[in-house]
């Protein structure tokens, strides 16, 4: 199966000073020249299903390139960071040790959120659902830990490798899965 993965435009808050995965977050006001940029990447596109994140950054993309109906997922929602959402990187810093956290995030949970293998495990749930509902192409609106987990899933890294980088915001990932 064919799975496309459109990561949204740039959100306003921004991601190397506050911690942000769950949380509602809006778009820049760079949104259309953003979207519209985005929107060329799809062109010729002809996915048999479209899905979305239920977050707005996702779901204003969506609607704006013309899928205002792509069905919403919680599955497809960035990572849960739990007790750090929101909160500026420095408290975080500040406040937990964060060294040991990075050497153990892959299983054990941020307080009050999810492990990485809790967010790949629901990613993987979801695409594999839709392969074994018989697709053979989707589209989703997403966020880049969701597309490092697809990326996962295909064998391009491991869950180890995946988040040493992100995709860009607006980039679109195409995998065989």
């Amino acid at each position: 199966m064919k799975v496309y993965l459109m990561r949204h435009t740039s959100v306003l808050l921004n991601g190397n000073e506050h911690c942000y995965g769950f949380t509602d977050v809006d778009v820049r006001e760079t949104f259309e020249e953003e979207a519209t940029q985005a929107a060329t990447r799809l062109r010729g596109l002809k996915p048999e299903a479209v899905y979305t994140s239920p977050l707005q950054r996702a779901t204003k993309l969506a609607t704006f390139i013309g899928y205002p109906d792509a069905i919403r997922d919680d599955r497809l929602k960035e990572m849960n960071f739990g007790e750090w959402e929101g909160k500026p990187w420095e408290e975080i810093l500040d406040t937990t040790d964060v060294e040991a956290f990075f050497r153990r995030y892959i299983d054990e949970p941020v307080p009050g959120g999810e492990s990485q293998r809790e967010q790949y495990e629901r990613v993987r749930d979801f695409i594999m659902e839709k392969k074994e509902a018989g697709y053979r192409s989707i589209l989703i609106f997403c966020h880049g830990g969701v597309i490092n987990c697809a990326r996962t899933l295909a064998g391009y890294c491991t869950l180890e490798s995946a988040f040493a980088s992100l995709p860009p915001f607006g980039s679109l990932t195409e995998l065989t899965i």
